[in-house]
């Protein structure tokens, strides 16, 4: 896909950005309903105990509860389509200094300890190139991006504490810590597709508006 035109990979990552956004308000409204459920369990109200019965409020809640995982898995596989071809966007308008292969842009999200860094500094790029930066001025930092970053870097290492709290809740206490741990991943990644949202939207319209720009009069 990388040998098309910019036109054409701008009007591809425009149709890929409303599909991200759609995935991202179902994920937010999925979450929210989420977070309603560990609460409920967190004061007896529901429960995906082993024991527990599969129907009322259970079966809505483990329902909403793999709604939620499966939407998760659709927006992380669109969301890298999407970085990807904003990527390769920049690559097709020659914008100087990006240094980010398309291929990598996306890779790196799957490299243990780099996911924490280098997949920030190739969506600076992406954002100052889309913006009309080029060279020095591509690994300036923007307070939406850094937000959005920090946010997806935090949730990470929560998820990380949180499967670890699942494995060892072998006891009601662990199970009650774990599900409070829960609650607070839960309100986390609200943020997190709040901000992703923005990020997301503000790309894609710069690229639509100022990324040809830049091809023209480079």
């Amino acid at each position: 896909m990388t040998d098309m035109n910019l036109g054409e990979g701008i009007a591809l990552l425009q149709r890929r950005g409303r599909l991200v956004k759609a995935l991202l308000v179902a994920g937010f409204i999925l979450v929210a309903l989420v977070l309603v459920g560990e609460v409920a369990e967190l004061n007896g109200l529901v429960s995906l105990a082993d024991n527990a019965p599969i129907e009322g409020f259970n079966a809505l809640y483990l329902g909403v509860t793999a709604a939620d995982l499966l939407v998760e898995l659709v927006t992380t596989v669109i969301f890298c389509m999407w970085i990807y071809r904003a990527a390769a966007n920049v690559k097709a308008a020659r914008v100087p200094g990006f240094t980010f292969t398309p291929a990598w842009a996306v890779g790196w999200h799957f490299v243990p300890f780099a996911n924490f860094v280098r997949p920030y500094q190739a969506m600076r790029q992406i954002w100052n190139a889309s913006h009309g930066g080029n060279d020095d001025s591509l690994s300036s930092g923007n307070g939406l991006l850094v937000g959005w970053w920090g946010v997806w870097s935090f949730s990470i290492a929560v998820g990380i504490v949180l499967t670890l709290a699942w494995t060892d809740a072998t006891n009601p206490a662990k199970e009650r810590e774990a599900l409070i741990l829960s609650i607070f991943f839960s309100g986390i990644n609200l943020v997190l597709y709040l901000l992703a949202l923005r990020v997301v939207d503000r790309i894609t319209i710069a690229q639509r508006e100022r990324l040809t720009s830049a091809e023209i009069f480079s």
